[in-house]
């Protein structure tokens, strides 16, 4: 269940970086740390952050177990945890509360409308929801390989729910990146079609906005791009991408 735990804290994370208030370092930049032997006090340092979340987590049948940890970088003391028991058809709402109950122990306001964001779901189809999670672990790989095979996924997901819009998302950006180093483009019609669609479904997911920045970035009309990546960081100011 690798990718399932790897998909909801990277979700809870997601959640967080809603919140103008924080500064969130992406799952992207903090992988290399997995298994570093380095303290958290040097992590805290070379990352310049001063909180820390560590999770752990696995499925069992329908439940959910999930194991979080707050953690005071600078001098690594243990500032919360808690034991989380769901239904893995309450994922969604599992995501929702680690993030606001963080949060809320680092003492940070979340405005009604951060909240508002934070609340949305994704979709309601859990099978789509699986798919989607392990196209995301394979996205992250970031090889070739490991991006065709995260489109398959997201797919899947998409045939499940036709009007999922993170994973219509997620396949422009797989599809850009795809071609984003070759010489000759070969996806410019699937980018703009996926893309023109999350945008259709959902003009305020972050994802859907970035995906049309992508599209207009594929084509070399980069002005177009810079509203919509400006957009993407109003709803989400931490986005790394």
């Amino acid at each position: 269940n690798v990718y399932l735990i790897n998909g909801l804290m990277e979700s809870i994370l997601s959640n967080l970086q809603k919140v103008g208030e924080l500064k969130v370092i992406s799952r992207t930049s903090v992988e290399k740390y997995r298994n570093n032997t380095k303290t958290i006090p040097e992590l805290a340092m070379e990352l310049n952050v001063n909180y820390f979340i560590e999770g752990s987590g696995q499925k069992i049948g329908d439940k959910i177990l999930l194991h979080i940890q707050l953690i005071e970088g600078p001098t690594d003391r243990h500032l919360w945890a808690e034991q989380y028991n769901r239904e893995a058809k309450d994922i969604f709402s599992l995501q929702r509360d680690v993030a606001k109950n963080i949060a809320d122990k680092i003492k940070v306001i979340i405005t009604p409308e951060e909240e508002h964001r934070i609340d949305q779901v994704p979709t309601h189809n859990l099978v789509a929801y699986d798919y989607f999670l392990v196209g995301l672990e394979l996205f992250h790989k970031g090889n070739r390989e490991s991006i065709l095979e995260s489109i398959v996924y997201f797919k899947k997901a998409i045939n499940e729910d036709n009007e999922f819009a993170r994973a219509y998302a997620d396949i422009a950006i797989s599809y850009y990146f795809l071609d984003a180093y070759q010489t000759e483009k070969i996806y410019s019609i699937e980018i703009h079609n996926y893309a023109d669609k999350a945008l259709l479904l959902d003009s305020k997911l972050p994802q859907s906005l970035i995906a049309k920045a992508l599209d207009y970035m594929h084509s070399a009309e980069y002005e177009l791009a810079v509203p919509y990546l400006e957009k993407a960081l109003e709803y989400n100011p931490n986005s790394a991408l």
